[in-house]
Order: C-alpha cells, then structure tokens, then sequence
C-alpha cells in the first residue's frame, strides 16, 4: 500500500530558513568595504600611467635634443652650456609647459674624463626635467652622447 505524504503549509514555512535582517546587513558591509578598495586602486593606477607617460615623453624630448646637436659638424657644437635650464614652452596649455630642458657640451678624453682642452671628443647631455604627478616632486631625465672630430 502506498503511503501518500502530504506536506502542511505550516511545516513547509517552518523548514525554509531565510536570512535575518542582520545577516543582510553584515553581507552589504563587506560588499560594499570590497567595492571601496576596489574604487580606490583606480586613481592610484591612473596616476602611475601619468607618471610613465611624462619620464617616455621625457626620453622623447631629451633624444630630439641630442639628435639636433649631434647632427652638426664637431666644430658648430659649442662646449659649455647651450641651454639654462629653461620651460619649453610659455604656454600654460601647451602640453611642454610641465618640461624643462638643461644642454651641456663637454671636452673629454679617451677615457671618458672631462678635460679642458679639445682633444677630439666632446660629450652632449641633456637633462629634462619634469613634475613625477605622483609625489608631486621635480624629477630628471638625462641622456648623453659622444661627439667625434674624425
């Protein structure tokens, strides 16, 4: 013989567990601690982006410096400084307004020391400088090159 079993709705309630009020609430707060740390890496991210975006621009600006003067003849590039340090641009929206350019010419030796007499080698650097947009501190960038008479 076949046993039905029948299921009163008063027991079927009593055996659902639901959540209590304060569960809900536990489970928001650390959704919502989780989606703030989160929200927060966000700038920080985009703030070290902004930082290797200026040091590649740096390298761009400091490399077209030393192609120019490398491409004169040994005798038209002056020893000393060619440029003070000095704003590439005067315009406060112009995007060189954050860079500054320092150009030294040097005499050196053939074993790379600096010496005061032309002895057929002379050594260009650049130095670029520029504002790391995180620490919000002056930072530098500097490229040299050698320059032959022969």
């Amino acid at each position: 013989m076949a046993m039905s079993r029948t299921i009163s709705y008063k027991k079927l309630f009593k055996q659902l567990n639901g959540f209590s009020l304060i569960e809900v609430m536990v489970a928001f707060s650390i959704l919502a601690v989780a989606f703030i740390g989160l929200v927060q890496t966000f700038p920080f991210g985009a703030s070290v982006n902004k930082e290797a975006e200026n040091a590649t621009e740096a390298s761009y600006l400091a490399q077209d410096k030393i192609e120019e003067l490398a491409s004169l003849v040994y005798s038209d590039i002056s020893v000393g400084t060619i440029e003070t340090k000095h704003r590439l641009s005067d315009d406060p929206n112009n995007y060189l307004y954050g860079y500054q350019r320092k150009t030294e010419v040097s005499y050196i030796d053939g074993d790379l020391n600096a010496v005061g007499a032309d002895e057929g080698m002379k050594k260009i650097s650049v130095t670029i400088y520029y504002t790391n947009s995180i620490s919000k501190t002056e930072k530098s960038y500097n490229i040299s090159t050698l320059k032959s008479d022969r």
